[in-house]
């Protein structure tokens, strides 16, 4: 049987969250956000604005456009977004007729909740969280916040992880950790959706998830963890002072273990034990969820991660189906652009490795990809990310899938220096400062709205 397992946990003693539920923006909000973020960008002269465009010659983002219409919709009719009032009824209407649409009844499979998924893979950029942080937050205030999204255990796996959540070991309660990532080249554990796998080295193990507030956070407090795991990890469900129920197994996946929680959290205990065959595998993450309309944005870095990296991992390519993307997106090539031995075409097989079996096995997800800015190679600006922006286009544009620029939108050719100058790099000069990161943050989102708003109405009338 396999290890899908619903737990309905009743709260008793967890940490609840102090904050609001984290809401839309009103018109003037955006406005004013949306004004506020173009001066930041335009301190910076060397920012090319014109060149902050999306790519998308097949039309590839049609679908995922529509999903956000629907968000948008909705958001109308609740008294956001520039509706004149309020229309609580006509906003439950759509949403039934929306859900109708996708081919479902209210309640079956989203449980009557319209959301956008979004998956984001990347490398070292990605994994530091201020790119997608930015993307997420905005994306959240305009169109919903559906939940954190995927956190992915980095302190567990001794590396660096973004400032929003913690997951930890509670002190004296674990096993020594082993720990793989998707760049080893020869793995000791199973390589699962976010590209690290830590397993302990007993079966019982106490953990705490925590989001984290920052000052400018949304509130990311969650009643429903999805934990991706190994086929045969321990069972895993909440501390067991919260008297946690079992229902009937669900036997859809082997790598998904479902906690529900009667009210929103920001902070949860976790236990693991074995039980019979399931008592040694690794955890790969923990998708953490509100239950709300909105956007769920799922951002999976590693350091030293390239594209053929993560092609090499077939329970990545699985695993992402549980996640029912509307959006992939990929950020990658700094990596490939640090060698010496840089060729266009074998980039361009890399990516498509990657890309192919993603889409045949998420038919119905848009690819974005997005280039990388330019970063040094032995104390000079490296020639070989034109090259990666290059061959990106040209795949994007024969292969049918989205591409954002953002190595010319960050100054192109020689721009690393202006970055270097203007203290936007990090010691390194290959990686960026929080605000470096936030300027790329802003361009891609950007782009992507941009084009959203320019593919047509935001609502459906």
């Amino acid at each position: 049987m396999f290890k899908h397992i619903l737990y309905t946990v009743v709260v008793g003693c967890v940490v609840l969250s102090s904050c609001g539920a984290g809401g839309q923006q009103t018109a003037q909000e955006e406005a004013e956000e949306m004004q506020s973020d173009s001066v930041f960008i335009a301190s910076y002269p060397f920012v090319n604005t014109a060149a902050d465009t999306l790519f998308d010659p097949a039309d590839n983002l049609s679908a995922f456009y529509a999903k956000l219409r629907r968000l948008d919709t909705l958001r109308y009719y609740s008294g956001e977004g520039g509706g004149r009032e309020a229309d609580p009824a006509k906003r439950d209407s759509l949403r039934r007729a929306m859900l109708r649409r996708d081919g479902m009844e209210e309640g079956e499979e989203t449980d009557g909740i319209l959301r956008v998924n979004i998956l984001h893979f990347g490398d070292s950029h990605i994994q530091g969280g201020v790119i997608p942080d930015v993307i997420m937050r905005h994306l959240h205030t305009r169109f919903g916040n559906a939940g954190r999204g995927m956190v992915v255990p980095h302190k567990l796996s001794g590396s660096n992880e973004p400032r929003d959540y913690a997951i930890q070991g509670v002190p004296g309660s674990c096993g020594e950790w082993s720990v793989s990532r998707v760049v080893n080249a020869r793995p000791t554990l199973p390589i699962g959706i976010s590209g690290v796998s830590v397993q302990s080295s007993t079966a019982e193990n106490r953990l705490l998830l925590c989001t984290l507030r920052t000052s400018d956070s949304l509130d990311y407090s969650f009643n429903k963890v999805r934990v991706f795991h190994g086929k045969y990890a321990p069972i895993i469900e909440a501390d067991e002072r919260l008297s946690a129920g079992l229902s009937a197994p669900d036997i859809i996946y082997d790598f998904n273990t479902d906690i529900e929680l009667v009210t929103r959290v920001d902070t949860l205990e976790l236990h693991t034990y074995a039980d019979d065959k399931f008592a040694r595998g690794p955890i790969y993450g923990f998708s953490l969820e509100n239950g709300q309309d909105g956007v769920l944005y799922h951002a999976m870095g590693v350091n030293s991660a390239c594209y053929l990296h993560w092609a090499k991992q077939p329970e990545v390519i699985r695993q992402s189906t549980a996640l029912e993307p509307d959006l992939i997106v990929l950020s990658m090539g700094s990596n490939e652009a640090a060698g010496d031995h840089f060729h266009d075409d074998v980039f361009y097989r890399e990516v498509d490795r990657f890309v192919r079996p993603l889409r045949e096995a998420n038919p119905a997800a848009s690819i974005l990809l997005t280039s990388p800015a330019q970063a040094f190679r032995n104390g000079q600006p490296n020639p070989n990310f034109e090259n990666i922006s290059r061959t990106l286009r040209r795949y994007a544009e024969e292969q049918g899938v989205a591409f954002i620029d953002i190595y010319a939108a960050t100054g192109g050719r020689a721009s690393a220096g202006d970055w270097a100058d203007h203290n936007l790099m990090a010691r390194d000069r290959i990686h960026y400062t929080a605000e470096g990161y936030r300027i790329q943050g802003l361009l891609i989102y950007n782009a992507l709205y941009n084009a959203y708003i320019g593919h047509g109405p935001t609502t459906v009338q």
